[in-house]
């Protein structure tokens, strides 16, 4: 019998809805699931251990947070998860963003941003700074309102635009392909053979 995630951990607003579709998409996601959202890399890190002990007593607890600069996954966890950690526990990092997970469904994304299959990279993972590279393709859009939300007014600090949070969770939600997507990224391929070695029989 398939057991479902019963809690989720992330590290902020755009992981919500991934965690939604990837458990959603996998049949994992158990009907009365709580996701919490950390808003922030820190407090995320801080809590890690507690939802570690938390997958001894409740079964499968999923948590995802981003790699960004640091050298490796098992080094990063070994680093803040003090202690052995459970087998219920399914703590994934996504290579390098989150975005990476989205830039992987190539097709889908280029549909959605109104841009060419051909500029989407290959090898998502791989890329140093996946927050821009999407920004830099919205800026590519074929639709205005597209370039104007997630990308930057001119001279205003950030990389990204005013509603570049809304508009991924839009395309996480009705458009992404987890299972297409896992294909380019061994990152969430890997996040989907954990979750399946600990959800099914």
């Amino acid at each position: 019998m398939t057991r479902n995630v019963v809690l989720a951990v992330v590290e902020g607003n755009l992981e919500v809805p991934a965690t939604e579709k990837l458990l959603g998409t996998l049949g994992y996601m158990g009907a009365n699931c709580t996701i919490v959202n950390k808003r922030g890399r820190e407090s995320f890190w801080e809590s890690v251990g507690k939802y570690n002990q938390a997958a001894s007593q409740l079964g499968p607890v999923f948590a995802l947070a981003d790699l960004e600069r640091e050298p490796c996954p098992s080094g990063l966890i070994g680093e803040h998860l003090r202690g052995p950690q459970h087998v219920d526990y399914v703590l994934r990092i996504a290579e390098r963003m989150l975005e990476s997970w989205l830039l992987a469904d190539r097709e889908s994304l280029a549909k959605y941003l109104r841009v060419s299959a051909d500029v989407v990279p290959n090898n998502p993972d791989v890329e140093s700074n996946p927050k821009q590279t999407l920004v830099n393709l919205a800026r590519k859009s074929k639709s205005r309102d597209i370039r104007e939300e997630m990308t930057p007014e001119p001279g205003t600090p950030g990389i990204v635009g005013k509603n570049y949070t809304g508009r991924l969770t839009e395309f996480l939600r009705e458009y992404w392909r987890p299972l297409v997507a896992q294909k380019n990224s061994e990152s969430l391929r890997r996040a989907i053979a954990a979750l399946r070695a600990r959800c099914e029989p």
